[in-house]
């Protein structure tokens, strides 16, 4: 995995130490390897202690690309499913007439789509200059 092949080579990356594992955290994830071999990829970005599994697809970038690029996508990812999210909320406060609600909805989706399109922007620049 070139992620972790990044923060094995990176002097200035402290990595944590388990009994089963080493792991990373930044930049809203967190890559673990087991003593097995195995990796486990996690977003932290959750607003909990409870960590969500990343999506394979995503899993994949991190493999193929590595972590900075990994760790962008995965941003991109959670930025634009709030965005979505919170686009279905404004339209059942449209169908529900609570204008307030609408406003407020709305602001929040320009913030979340704001980053989401940051880290395109980031994924975009670094891609560019590999």
């Amino acid at each position: 995995m070139k992620a972790w092949e990044e923060i094995d080579r990176d002097p200035h990356i402290s990595v944590y130490e388990t009994m089963k594992s080493q792991y990373y955290i930044d930049h809203g994830c967190k890559i673990e390897r087991f003593k097995d071999g195995r990796f486990e990829l996690k977003n932290v970005m959750t607003n909990s202690d409870h960590y969500e599994d990343v999506p394979e697809e995503i899993v994949d970038v991190f493999v193929k690309d590595g972590l900075l690029i990994g760790a962008f996508t995965m941003c991109a990812h959670v930025y634009k499913t709030r965005a979505h999210k919170v686009a279905y909320l404004v339209e059942r406060a449209r169908f529900n007439e609570n204008e307030e609600l609408v406003d407020r909805l709305l602001g929040t989706y320009e913030r979340l789509k704001k980053k989401y399109e940051d880290y395109e922007m980031r994924i975009e620049k670094i891609s560019s200059s590999l």
